[in-house]
């Protein structure tokens, strides 16, 4: 199921960096579109407008470059006893992707949130095997696979 966590992934910030791109080019193409009216306070105001949201998406572009990086770098064909970046873990509560904060992914219709090492949940799962307990927000977890 890992690979197809890493699979859903990669076609998640595939589609946020197309999404980003996008919008920077379609602000881009309005900005440049934009023709100087008499008013001209509002053409200025319609300017910067489109400037602060090619901003917004270069940061967008930025950020999934980043995942990106992130993902490629993380340990994903090894296997661990115990939690690592990079791990599938399956508690009885929920299906844990640690590496990335992206939130929830579906896979093959099962919920996995994909969380960073640094997340409360993330230092408590790292380092950890089949079989421990982990407590959080005064509830248990018991990890039973780790991938």
């Amino acid at each position: 199921m890992k690979k197809q966590v890493v699979k859903a992934i990669e076609k998640e910030l595939e589609e946020r960096l197309n999404m980003a791109t996008q919008t920077y080019n379609d602000a881009l193409e309005s900005r440049n579109n934009d023709t100087k009216s008499s008013a001209g306070d509002k053409y200025e105001t319609s300017r910067a407008m489109m400037q602060q949201e090619m901003d917004n998406a270069e940061i967008s572009i930025h950020q999934v470059k980043v995942f990106q990086n992130e993902l490629n770098r993380l340990p994903l064909k090894e296997d661990s006893e115990s939690v690592i970046s990079g791990s599938l873990v399956e508690t009885n509560t929920g299906i844990y992707f640690l590496g990335l904060s992206l939130g929830k992914i579906v896979v093959n219709n099962h919920v996995v949130y994909a969380i960073s090492t640094a997340s409360p949940l993330g230092k408590l799962l790292l380092n950890r095997k089949v079989g421990d307990f982990i407590d959080l927000n005064n509830a248990q977890q018991k990890i039973l696979k780790i991938s």
